[in-house]
């Protein structure tokens, strides 16, 4: 697997801003916004998410999906381990954000667990057999605030927000799952980009109307450097 970048140029770093506002953006609609070529954009964003530096996925919202756990937990490792622990976190399906704390020994990290047996997996399985894991705290959270999915690093203006999500500020309708839904949603957490917009399918009108906050929302993870 290719290494993800740490440090992105100023150009690399609006076009990942565009993704965390609309990830499912067309190419097309991401140059308009930016002032740029298509073909720059392409150019540009195809490396980004071959890399793994992004990578849109499905977060369901843990309010509307009452068997989610959203747990918090500060993992302390041995500090030359710690780059491997954080990046094994991050490819977890589950995790939400992992940062590698100033000390250099202790990782940050958010999951939206899929219930309590997941939970007890991670805490009574995973974390005691990994051996460079010395300790850790694991909180539950008691309420999650959406605030920070919406959030771009302060590189776009207001405008070319509103292009790019036009929907952000709507009210939130949220509709009752139906059963298309479930399997659209696991297919967006593996790659929220994959699925085509056929322009036909209630489940594509559902994704791509969606405001950021709501049963499901579709965000980046990675963006170091950001």
């Amino acid at each position: 697997m290719r290494q993800a970048r740490q440090v992105l140029d100023e150009t690399d770093r609006r076009i990942v801003a565009v993704l965390m506002a609309s990830p499912r953006a067309s190419w097309r609609t991401v140059a308009q916004v930016l002032g740029l070529s298509e073909r720059t954009i392409v150019r540009r964003a195809t490396p980004l998410l071959q890399d793994g530096t992004v990578r849109p996925t499905a977060v369901r919202n843990p309010a509307r999906f009452a068997q989610i756990v959203p747990m918090a937990l500060r993992i302390r490792c041995r500090p030359s381990r710690i780059n491997a622990i954080a990046a094994g976190l991050a490819r977890r399906p589950d995790t939400v954000w992992v940062d590698i704390l100033g000390g250099g020994n202790e990782i940050s990290t958010v999951m939206f667990l899929d219930g309590p047996e997941s939970r007890n997996s991670l805490l009574l399985r995973d974390l005691p057999a990994t051996a460079d894991v010395q300790s850790w705290d694991a909180y539950d959270l008691m309420r999650v605030f959406p605030a920070g999915f919406a959030w771009t690093g302060g590189l776009l203006t207001t405008e070319e927000l509103v292009a790019i999500a036009p929907y952000a500020h709507d009210p939130v309708d949220a509709p009752d799952i139906q059963p298309f839904d479930e399997a659209l949603i696991e297919r967006l957490a593996v790659n929220a980009r994959g699925l085509q917009r056929d322009g036909g399918h209630a489940g594509h009108v559902r994704v791509d109307r969606a405001p950021p906050v709501g049963d499901v929302a579709v965000r980046p993870h990675g963006a170091p450097g950001l």
